[in-house]
């Protein structure tokens, strides 16, 4: 059985709002998230207003269900209405879902593009070539918007100006989201590379590529692969991957915002000399024998991270004889018989 238009519009439908109702989880965690952090220091900014005004414009959903009502329960007698109905493109309903998703695309492009930019260090030469395909992809989106306003009735969607216009939106799209990615990767591998001999062997390849997928947003560029391959090919599945392409995006983008609010992730707010402040949690272990003793809290160690716009701080637990706190202390825990146990990992 072909797959047409118009089921291809109703299967999006259905997965679009299977996709919003894990949106609505996340986002509900991302809002918790964030007033408690609200509550013990000022948020940043950017993270409630990206959160916010994703949520508004993803909520767009209603749009789909309108438009698949009116589709398959306004005209039941005229054969063939649901084709007919997808088939008009300037509709009011159609035009509006499509400025929302170029709204959500772009919010989500600013917000990655703004990490990168903080996560740099402020760095406007590492910032210069995404910031210009953002601008090429406003204008890109705006003219979309124009042209789908101009397609008339049963005109080919997928061979016409409008053709040209969406493949253009997502490519730039595209290629904004892979260099951002590929900025954030690197950025957050070179820490990882830093803190590697203080982390446990029980760490795992994997639970240190998770961080770097989450924080990247390589979820959203994989999507956008998708999405193009579809819709060069002429395929209706185009339809079924715009429709939940929203979602996604929140999906993605919220749990971000979940792991920098949290202090899990990195950029999550900036200062006027230009580093960044975050934190993440690490144990590590040193082999020396001594007895031991409730922990005392040493003081924090701090360095310069070698990559520009970050510093790392390093705090140790001491296990250590009653004797020798004193000296310890004094000699910087360097030369006396403890035992560092436990210990954290600070980017500010």
């Amino acid at each position: 059985m072909a797959l047409t238009i118009s089921k291809a519009e109703l299967i999006g439908v259905f997965v679009e709002s299977l996709a919003y109702g894990v949106y609505l989880m996340v986002f509900n965690q991302c809002m918790f998230v964030l007033r408690k952090r609200r509550s013990s220091s000022r948020p940043s900014g950017y993270l409630i207003g990206t959160a916010i005004s994703l949520f508004i414009l993803i909520t767009h959903l209603v749009i789909d269900i309108l438009r698949n009502m009116q589709a398959f329960t306004a005209d039941e007698a005229k054969p063939n209405y649901p084709t007919i109905y997808y088939s008009t493109f300037n509709t009011w309903q159609n035009i509006l879902k499509s400025t929302l998703y170029v709204a959500v695309t772009l919010v989500s492009d600013a917000f990655i593009l703004y990490r990168s930019f903080i996560l740099w260090g402020r760095d406007y030469l590492i910032a210069a070539v995404p910031f210009l395909l953002f601008i090429a992809d406003i204008a890109i989106g705006v003219f979309w918007v124009y042209t789908l306003s101009l397609v008339v009735p049963g005109e080919n969607v997928f061979a016409d100006a409008l053709s040209v216009r969406v493949k253009t939106f997502y490519s730039i799209t595209l290629a904004m989201n892979v260099i951002c990615t590929l900025l954030i990767a690197f950025k957050i591998l070179k820490i990882q590379k830093v803190v590697a001999p203080f982390a446990t062997s029980s760490e795992s390849s994997t639970f240190r590529l998770l961080p770097i997928i989450v924080e990247s947003g390589s979820a959203y560029s994989a999507l956008l692969v998708i999405m193009i391959g579809t819709y060069t090919s002429n395929s209706p599945a185009m339809f079924i991957i715009l429709n939940s392409m929203s979602p996604i995006i929140g999906i993605v983008f919220s749990s971000v915002i979940v792991r920098v609010g949290l202090g899990l992730s990195h950029g999550d707010s900036h200062r006027a000399n230009g580093t960044m402040s975050s934190s993440r949690s690490i144990k590590w272990t040193s082999q020396r024998a001594s007895s031991r003793l409730p922990n005392t809290q040493q003081p924090t160690y701090s360095g310069s991270f070698p990559y520009g716009g970050v510093q790392v701080s390093l705090q140790q637990s001491v296990h250590t004889h009653a004797d020798d706190m004193q000296e310890d202390i004094e000699n910087g825990i360097s030369n006396s018989p403890t035992e560092y146990k436990s210990g954290s990992f600070r980017v500010i």
